[in-house]
């Protein structure tokens, strides 16, 4: 494959048929693929919320059916709430009340009815994020076959793949956090108007309402939209400030109404502190304190999440080149998208950070470190650009090594992503899943 920015040689070619077939093979995936069965405790959280919604107009999970097979709940004078952020539920309820009206629902019909809110509010947010990102390419990707390189990659060889068929909340709010900042590039770099950034500032304010390490792009993202060399941009500035603003103040209200305290449910330890709570004392409880007692052990911590067992780079060895060719990006002066993945880069490395710094336990029973799904996608915005900074013959023939390896890894991990690792030993995440099939 060539130079991104080298065009098809004949205009007339079907190159265009590559991303259209990249896409057309992650519906079918995702139809196929989209699991009956609830994961574990951090989707049926999220459910409970939905069938609290639709089947009892409230917001307390007691008395559901999806409440009683899970443990992520706070306690709230007495009753039990989901910890999660609620834009995926809220998002689902439409789709449930559907359900629930044709005699679907999660006491009488649990499978058929998870794998049909799943599909029609992950799966397909999955797919038409893809439809709207392989779009944007055209503008910066010449070449059709890397378009359909970067959908693929992101549809079948991510950790996002394997959440995408779970009722997971990262591969709805890395499609949100994406869309939003290809629309603030659009406005930027491509003579949008203000309206592409009020659209933009949205998706993002939803990505963070779907999950919380979203907001760490906000900063960075009004950054760039009042860097030198933007078109108007105190009015973006305000613009996006404004409707971001609005929908971090409507989440704090949320969590306010239930609890006392604008702070996520999920950050406020005293809401943990019951009988038979796996998450009393916050050991379990990420981002909510300094869990590390040495540098030591913060280091053996990021060892273990990066590239160990759990490691990011270990179970989506591709984003090593990305993000690799993304630094190198940043630091060229000449390069035409240097603003941009600036951007991107600062957030990633600070909501990295955060998560090592604030958990110990890589997100729990989860293929990979799940959290780390939220930049992935934006991050593959540059794969091609990646890949053309790479000049020697021996890096290229890696980087294609690392993009087949990083498939059967994700599509492995879309078997069980939220696998219970203590009954299968210990090891790297693929080695448990093919253990627990007994392919080991």
């Amino acid at each position: 494959m060539e130079d991104s920015r080298r065009r098809v040689d004949d205009p007339r070619s079907c190159g265009g048929a590559f991303p259209r077939a990249a896409l057309a093979a992650t519906a079918l995936f995702l139809l196929l693929g989209t699991h009956q069965r609830v994961g574990g405790w951090n989707d049926a959280s999220r459910l409970a919320m939905v069938e609290a919604l639709v089947e009892h107009g409230r917001l307390a999970v007691d008395g559901t059916a999806m409440g009683r097979i899970t443990g992520d709940v706070a306690r709230i004078d007495g009753r039990f709430y989901s910890d999660k952020p609620p834009a995926l539920a809220l998002l689902a309820v439409p789709v449930y009340a559907v359900e629930a009206r044709l005699g679907i629902t999660f006491a009488t019909a649990r499978p058929r009815a998870y794998y049909w809110t799943t599909l029609l509010t992950v799966g397909l947010t999955t797919l038409l994020g893809l439809v709207a990102l392989e779009r944007f390419l055209r503008r910066i990707v010449a070449d059709p076959r890397w378009r359909a390189a970067t959908v693929a990659g992101i549809a079948f060889g991510t950790l996002n793949t394997s959440y995408s068929i779970t009722f997971s909340n990262h591969p709805p709010a890395a499609t949100a956090l994406l869309a939003g900042t290809l629309l603030l590039w659009r406005w930027r770099r491509f003579g949008a108007g203000l309206a592409s950034v009020a659209a933009g500032a949205a998706l993002v304010g939803i990505a963070a309402l779907t999950d919380h390490g979203a907001a760490f792009f906000a900063p960075a993202l009004a950054a760039y939209l009042g860097w030198p060399g933007a078109p108007r941009r105190l009015p973006a500035v305000l613009v996006f400030a404004t409707i971001v603003g609005v929908a971090l103040a409507a989440y704090a209200a949320y969590a306010f109404a239930l609890s006392g305290s604008p702070l996520p449910l999920s950050l406020q330890p005293r809401l943990f502190e019951y009988p038979g709570s796996y998450f009393a004392g916050s050991a379990h409880l990420a981002g909510s304190s300094l869990a590390h007692g040495s540098a030591s052990a913060l280091l053996a911590y990021a060892g273990l999440c990066l590239v160990g067992r759990r490691g990011l780079f270990s179970h989506t060895p591709t984003l090593l080149f990305v993000l690799a060719g993304m630094l190198r990006c940043a630091l060229d002066r000449t390069y035409a998208w240097r603003a941009e993945v600036w951007a991107v880069l600062i957030p990633t490395c600070v909501l990295v950070a955060y998560y090592l710094v604030t958990s110990t336990d890589a997100g729990g029973n989860a293929y990979g470190v799940r959290w780390f799904c939220l930049f992935i996608p934006l991050a593959y915005v540059f794969l091609a650009d990646a890949y053309g900074r790479l000049r020697s013959r021996h890096g290229r023939t890696l980087f294609w090594v690392a993009y087949a390896v990083s498939i059967p890894l994700a599509l492995i991990g879309a078997l069980d992503p939220w696998l219970d690792f203590s009954r299968y030993g210990t090891g790297f995440s693929w080695v448990l899943v093919l253990r627990s099939r007994g392919w080991l």
